[in-house]
């Protein structure tokens, strides 16, 4: 259940500052290279909280960081979507920005968090027994 509200609570993010720059960069880039830019960190979560269940590969510890880095990259889109809502701007679909930014407030927390512990497992899984036979030499 917890990795399902990630998955979902990462694609509701984009509706917020993704969702809103996407719409600046569309006159002056095209459509798709805007979509792209913009849903690029947005997937990286998505990928990220997809293989968060499996704590028995050590490889998927770049990718969760991926996903790490794309969480404060849409941090980051959120909080300038909010200051331009503050100076004024104002956009015809303004409530499913206001609702993807405030889900993607507290999903940027629930990531966050759950990566850490996600982190904490893989090194408990892999970390030498202490309890084993071996002599201390």
């Amino acid at each position: 259940m917890n990795v399902a509200a990630l998955k979902i609570g990462s694609l509701f993010s984009f509706c917020g500052g993704p969702l809103f720059i996407c719409d600046l960069l569309k006159p002056r880039i095209g459509t798709l290279p805007a979509f792209l830019i913009t849903f690029l960190p947005v997937g990286l979560m998505v990928v990220a909280a997809l293989f968060m269940d499996d704590v028995h590969s050590r490889w998927l510890f770049p990718l969760v960081r991926a996903g790490r880095l794309g969480v404060f990259v849409v941090l980051g889109m959120h909080v300038y979507a909010i200051a331009c809502f503050a100076g004024g701007v104002r956009v015809p679909d303004q409530v499913l920005h206001y609702i993807g930014i405030a889900i993607g407030l507290v999903w940027t927390a629930y990531f966050l968090r759950a990566s850490r512990r996600w982190a904490r497992r893989i090194e408990a899984a892999h970390a030498p027994d202490p309890s084993s036979p071996k002599p201390i030499e």
